[in-house]
């Protein structure tokens, strides 16, 4: 009788403990599209030529987009649209500036020692270009 009592109790215990209110250890999720935004200084190769610039990448609406100024260095007045799913971003076809420059693809976002780094492989103008990206 007495270990059967010992075991309600410790039942009970256990039961009340997995009842308690852990709220203040857990922290909501944060918007995927947030280690995304921010300046980040760009390294495009296109056919072996590379250049350095910075773009700009903002949240847009409550979903899953993205606004990118001066993708592929076409200006900060250029606008490119993407999407973000959890750690990767795809550019969707459009047509982006004054003179609907045709621009597609996608990219990786990666965290290591503190760097954080977009890889984006995409076609921009008929070619084929990789981007490296740092924050």
């Amino acid at each position: 009788m007495k270990k059967l009592s010992l075991l309600l109790a410790g039942s009970f215990l256990m039961l009340l403990a997995s009842c308690t209110d852990d709220t203040g250890d857990i922290t909501p999720d944060s918007d995927v599209r947030d280690k995304f935004t921010g300046d980040w200084s760009c390294k495009e190769t296109i056919n072996g030529t590379f250049t350095t610039f910075t773009i700009n990448i903002s949240k847009v609406g409550d979903g899953d987009s993205l606004l990118i100024k001066n993708f592929s260095n076409y200006g900060d007045f250029t606008n490119t649209y993407a999407e973000v799913a959890v750690n990767s971003v795809t550019i969707p076809f459009q047509k982006i500036g004054v003179t609907q420059i045709p621009v597609s693809g996608s990219g990786v976002y990666s965290s290591a020692g503190g760097t954080d780094k977009i890889t984006m492989n995409y076609n921009t103008d008929g070619q084929a270009a990789t981007a490296v990206c740092t924050h």
